[in-house]
């Protein structure tokens, strides 16, 4: 029986927070947080940038690719998983090169397991595996071994790295927490960050400080300067999944809020507001994003209402499941 506060509201905020971080963040991808100051102040709006206002990039696309693959299979399985990221894979969307090289390679017949190691002979440490994670976290939410498996069975597939596997199944985490948790009720914050060092393996120490860093930082009001300092923004999972958690804690009573604020530190802004959009859309549901924010995400094919679909999909999936 599912827990009374996990609804198809949660699970939709969870995937759609992923959609609408990313595409809030596209447009000043790579920017200084200065930057950003300079020219907009804050992002307080879906724009345009290096694709139309509300496209989604590689971070969305290859989300959409681990629901599709779930969906599909109905747990777990990375051969399929990996075909699905190659059928996937649109160039337009701005994929790493080491990731791009890897789906060509397995599109044309090498193993997963051995195209991750022509590319990453000692495995990426990028944030690649952490961005896309929000359906592990929304099918497998209260399993906390399977969750564990499957995040770091999915992030494998390109991002064979401990610290990108440990960033996965963080991040699926994360999203997992704020999924059973009441909007309703104020977040406890420190219980929240001690369900996550909970959660960590016993090698996870990096992990493990900078989830200890965040707690301090919420207890003051450092700059934006000392976040980047103590958390970072950049592109390896170990710079970005605690800032996005970070950004989420920081700001537990809007999404709006939690987003805006991810994006405005810069660096690699749209894994970073995706990630954050993920957990803080989990914990408010769809009915917590900004319409005029979900007005703007792209359509089509593969747009805003496929996403939703697939929501909806994960939402059955997980309801069939008889242990809960």
């Amino acid at each position: 029986m599912l827990p009374g506060v996990l609804t198809l509201d949660k699970i939709s905020g969870a995937i759609l927070g992923a959609f609408t971080g990313d595409a809030l963040g596209m447009p000043v991808e790579g920017w200084s947080f200065q930057e950003i100051s300079e020219r907009y102040g804050e992002i307080t709006e879906v724009l345009p940038g290096r694709l139309k206002a509300g496209s989604y990039t590689d971070d969305t696309e290859m989300m959409i690719g681990i629901a599709e693959s779930l969906l599909e299979c109905g747990t777990f399985n990375d051969r399929h998983m990996a075909l699905t990221f190659c059928r996937n894979y649109n160039p337009g969307r701005g994929y790493g090169p080491g990731t791009a090289r890897v789906l060509h390679l397995i599109e044309s017949g090498t193993p997963w397991e051995q195209a991750v190691k022509k590319v990453f002979p000692d495995g990426s440490y990028g944030n690649g595996a952490a961005m896309r994670i929000a359906p592990v976290a929304c099918l497998y939410v209260g399993r906390p071994d399977e969750l564990r498996k499957c995040a770091a069975g999915s992030a494998r597939l390109t991002h064979a790295h401990p610290q990108a596997v440990e960033g996965a199944v963080l991040q699926a985490s994360a999203v997992a927490l704020a999924l059973t948790a009441d909007s309703q009720y104020p977040l406890d914050q420190k219980g929240f960050l001690r369900s996550l060092k909970n959660s960590l393996s016993p090698g996870a120490g990096e992990y493990r400080e900078k989830l200890d860093c965040v707690e301090k930082l919420l207890e003051i009001e450092p700059t934006v300067e000392k976040i980047i300092r103590e958390l970072g923004n950049g592109v390896k999972a170990i710079q970005s999944v605690c800032t996005s958690i970070y950004s989420f804690l920081a700001n537990p009573g809007s999404f709006e809020k939690a987003v805006i604020k991810a994006v405005s530190l810069g660096g690699d802004t749209d894994t970073i507001g995706s990630m954050t959009g993920a957990i803080s859309g989990a914990y408010h549901g769809r009915q917590g994003i900004p319409e005029r924010w979900l007005e703007k995400l792209e359509e089509g094919q593969k747009g805003r209402g496929y996403v939703e679909e697939l929501a909806a999909g994960l939402w059955f999936l997980l309801s069939e499941q008889p242990e809960l």
